[in-house]
């Protein structure tokens, strides 16, 4: 049971009129903006987001106004719900017409319409937590009640703020006997190789043929075809490259013989399949204008496979800047939850030291060693026989450096091809048989 957070003005006297009371409003604007433009984030919204979460009452009257439209299935948007607004007598209240429209000017992206949604909820909680504190306050003074009475009252009173809104969406804790039973199950984008929703880092040295492979692998995948044995047919996949290093034309170059090895192998891309844009400048993700970019892409083409890189281009900071890092990997993650999507990144690795081979860990913050599920390295061949041979002399090992999450299949090996830019093969010394 929650108990009901009450201000008594006679007992808790009167808030601080120096300070404003926590709120946002120009997340509040967002959301329902949101919900004028999109109808999944309105559906989302009205899931995750409490009315009485809102610090301006019209904000308020036009909220519930749009969960009573979309209750009774109308459609939503500013001319819907402003003529509602009117109808109810509540029009002139929330500002008028004029205001209604303004809030979609104020929503960068419909997509962060939950997020918005939680910088409410926060600011509202907060609100109450002030609340709560001068009850509580006020709770000290009385002296007609038993102090470990207070005590207790205080102690539940804050439980039920903690739990406000949680407590029924919480999933019942499962007994381990019960969690093995469910059946496991792979949403394979190519099988045995990349499932829906994975993340992969590539890294090598400069020139060590990591674009060229996540290039391939674009190529191929779109085109329906298995990256490292083309002669296999996937289904085609919706490839979405936005390319932060290399200018349209250096990359058309590189991309047009793919296209040729893919008609080669009878697998043409059909349009609308692949979607690439150039940005050599680079973006900053942890600035709103970038991330919103980076949103209205991945939400207008809803990709299956998402290629967006290298790293170092993605803020404009110190690279080994743990919380830049941190922004930068969030607004990856939010386009990966958007569309479904699997994400293929590139990163550059260390210079090497006087001792030892070069590390093929990620170049910058140590972030980016945990957060994927897949990471592998290219290494040129090192192997004496193997590097004497011609198709050797250009090889390259495939070197996982950190722990797989998951059984893939991996190639140990790859090569210059004929057809295609890489293709697996084996060494001459290397062990057979042997995959990840």
């Amino acid at each position: 049971m929650t108990t009901e957070i009450t201000w008594d003005p006679a007992l808790d006297g009167p808030p601080d009129p120096g300070r404003t009371q926590p709120h946002d409003a120009v997340a509040e604007q967002s959301v329902l903006g949101a919900c004028l433009i999109s109808q999944p984030a309105c559906r989302e919204i009205l899931d995750v987001l409490n009315p009485e979460a809102f610090y301006e009452n019209r904000h308020t009257l036009i909220f519930n106004c749009i969960g009573r439209m979309h209750a009774t299935g109308q459609p939503i948007d500013p001319i819907t719900v402003t003529k509602h607004l009117a109808d109810a007598g509540q029009l002139a209240k929330v500002g008028g017409a004029g205001y209604v429209h303004s809030l979609v000017q104020v929503v960068p992206t419909a997509a962060n319409g939950e997020y918005y949604a939680e910088i409410i909820e926060d600011r509202y909680l907060r609100r109450e937590l002030i609340k709560l504190g001068t009850a509580i306050a006020g709770m000290g003074f009385a002296t007609d009640d038993d102090t470990y009475d207070l005590v207790e009252r205080a102690v539940t009173m804050a439980r039920g703020l903690r739990d406000r809104g949680q407590a029924t969406e919480d999933l019942p804790t499962q007994d381990l006997l019960d969690f093995v039973q469910h059946e496991d199950t792979y949403d394979w984008l190519v099988p045995g190789l990349l499932e829906r929703a994975d993340r992969l880092i590539l890294t090598a040295s400069e020139g060590g043929g990591k674009s060229t492979l996540l290039r391939q692998m674009a190529v191929c995948m779109a085109a329906g075809l298995h990256p490292f044995n083309p002669s296999q047919h996937i289904d085609p996949l919706r490839v979405l490259v936005l390319d932060c290093e290399n200018g349209e034309p250096a990359s058309r170059r590189k991309y047009r013989p793919l296209l040729n090895a893919a008609e080669r192998q009878r697998r043409g891309l059909r349009r609308g399949q692949f979607s690439i844009e150039c940005r050599p400048a680079g973006v900053d993700l942890t600035r709103p204008q970038d991330r919103a970019w980076v949103m209205r892409r991945v939400e207008r083409l809803m990709p299956d496979v998402l290629i967006i890189g290298p790293v170092y281009r993605l803020h404009a900071g110190n690279p080994n800047d743990e919380e830049l890092a941190r922004k930068v990997s969030v607004v990856i993650d939010e386009a990966r939850a958007t569309a479904n999507c699997a994400v293929l990144m590139e990163a550059h690795s260390p210079h090497g030291g006087a001792i030892g081979p070069r590390s093929l860990r990620p170049l910058g913050s140590s972030l980016w060693m945990r957060w994927p599920e897949f990471g592998f390295g290219l290494r040129p061949v090192e192997d004496e026989k193997s590097a004497a041979n011609e198709a050797g002399a250009r090889g390259r090992r495939v070197i996982p450096w950190r722990g797989m999450r998951d059984e893939r299949e991996w190639p140990q090996f790859v090569r210059q091809g004929d057809t295609w830019p890489w293709v697996p093969y084996q060494p001459i010394d290397a062990p057979t048989g042997a995959i990840w």
